[in-house]
């Protein structure tokens, strides 16, 4: 399934007040967003954002770390044999659900089809390997329209934060009533609030196949605050569940798998933030690598979570299973972050500089294959899926924006036009629907979805 996030300094609602010219109101204590970068967004409908563009380089030469506690080799801290329950297989293509499909009618052509649905040619061609002369459309012949915008709850922002194998998005929107986010989730081309455990907000994060989807919410007032404490939440079925929280007031749920095991990270009673699982009602601190702070990112059907942690003044990635959290350390970097590891126990990680520049990467096994980007650019990953397709973003530079990307077997997919500001892949399912957000420019942000092709066809990531 899928992991996250890297970023922002303010509670979410915050920026979303600021963004929508609302005062600016207190976070609550302990509380925190999410791990990626948080994104908003305006109107309503699905209507498109255009897609391609943008060139990579070469993943960068790591710097020389300095010294630093000895890591465990990631061949044997992450072991892939079988355990049960047996990983869940990914859909074929013809069990996944297409999203945004269009069917051709008599006297449509490429072109006109793309600019009613707000989108380019080239975005439609990506999406439809199928089409191999753009002339040539036949009438009954389905089209998947993608970037395809999922709307809003009626206020003016959105992201989507994971999608599932059964093309159910989740994520955050504005509504018309407030400048505090709701969660929702988004179906057939509807987008449904998913409501809050009694505070202003909540913000749904991760999906599973069974549909239910974790996420946290600001429960109501506890007298110590304006604003009351975060909680992590399961939605199923109409029913959003509290799980409460490690004795802090801030709780950060980012995956769920199919088991139904939620992970994240969570303030604790003395002020520290705690890696997460919670499991059948139990909500349980995972611990740390030795130092203050940990951050637990994903988790496959095998029930291995993998994420972050801090040892002394560097940041390690982590796996966790069966009670034991095992040090990867910085594989040769300043610091490591896993981001997500899918049933094979391949993962995606961020690896950092002394500077703060991030490069992205993979594993599988006992390698670790860097994922180039434009030179200059800081490059993001965030989720993997079990095909070992990547999906991020690219920063590019202090004002240049970001730039969502998918990546599978060395080549690079830009999901990027020229004319958006911002784009980013938050999540990808086993379809190769990637979601995330987009904006033409600050304070226009909105969800979307994108149908990347399975490879690429660039042949190489330049």
């Amino acid at each position: 399934m899928n992991a996250k996030r890297r970023a922002a300094s303010l509670l979410l609602g915050v920026l979303l007040a600021a963004c929508a010219g609302a005062p600016a109101t207190p976070a609550p204590a302990g509380s925190s967003p999410p791990a990626r970068s948080p994104m908003s967004t305006s109107t309503t409908a699905p209507t498109a954002s255009p897609a391609t563009t943008s060139a990579a380089a070469p993943s960068p030469t790591p710097v020389e770390p300095s010294a630093s506690p000895a890591s465990t080799p990631i061949a044997t801290a992450i072991p892939v044999e079988d355990s049960s329950p047996t990983p869940t297989a990914a859909p074929t293509p013809s069990s996944c659900v297409a999203l945004g499909a269009y069917t051709v009618a008599v006297g449509d052509t490429l072109s006109e089809i793309a600019r009613q649905y707000g989108v380019t040619v080239a975005s439609l061609l990506a999406a439809n390997p199928q089409i191999t002369d753009p002339r040539l459309i036949r009438v009954g012949e389905v089209i998947v329209i993608s970037p395809l915008d999922l709307g809003t709850l009626g206020g003016p922002y959105s992201a989507a934060e994971d999608v599932n194998n059964r093309g159910q998005v989740v994520g955050w929107a504005n509504t018309p009533t407030s400048y505090y986010a709701h969660a929702f989730r988004w179906e057939d081309g509807a987008m449904t609030d998913l409501g809050t455990l009694g505070g202003d907000g909540s913000w749904a994060m991760a999906i599973n196949d069974r549909g239910q989807v974790a996420g946290y919410s600001l429960i109501a007032s506890d007298g110590s605050q304006t604003l009351g404490a975060m909680h992590a939440f399961l939605w199923e079925d109409g029913v959003m569940t509290d799980l409460g929280s490690l004795g802090g007031r801030g709780i950060t749920p980012l995956d769920i798998n199919e088991r139904g095991q939620v992970v994240g990270s969570a303030e604790t009673a003395s002020g520290e933030r705690h890696a997460f699982l919670w499991e059948d009602g139990v909500l349980t601190d995972l611990g740390t690598l030795g130092g203050t702070e940990s951050m637990a990112s994903g988790i496959n059907e095998r029930g291995q979570v993998v994420g972050h942690s801090f040892t002394g003044s560097r940041t390690h990635a982590f796996v966790w299973e069966d009670g034991v959290m095992t040090d990867l350390g910085t594989l040769g970097w300043f610091g490591a972050e896993a981001r997500a590891i899918n049933d094979e126990g391949q993962m995606a990680l961020s690896l950092s500089e002394p500077s703060g520049a991030s490069h992205a990467a993979f594993t599988n096994g006992g390698s670790v294959t860097g994922i180039g980007g434009p030179e200059g650019a800081t490059r993001m990953a965030f989720d993997v899926n079990n095909a070992g397709q990547v999906v991020g973003w690219d920063q590019i530079g202090m004002e240049g924006g970001h730039r969502a990307f998918a990546w599978q077997d060395g080549s690079t997919t830009p999901l990027t036009a020229a004319d958006e500001f911002i784009t980013e892949a938050h999540a990808v399912n086993d379809c190769s629907q990637v979601v995330g957000a987009s904006a033409a420019e600050w304070g226009t942000y909105r969800a979307v979805l994108w149908t990347a092709p399975a490879r690429s066809t660039s042949g190489d990531d330049r």
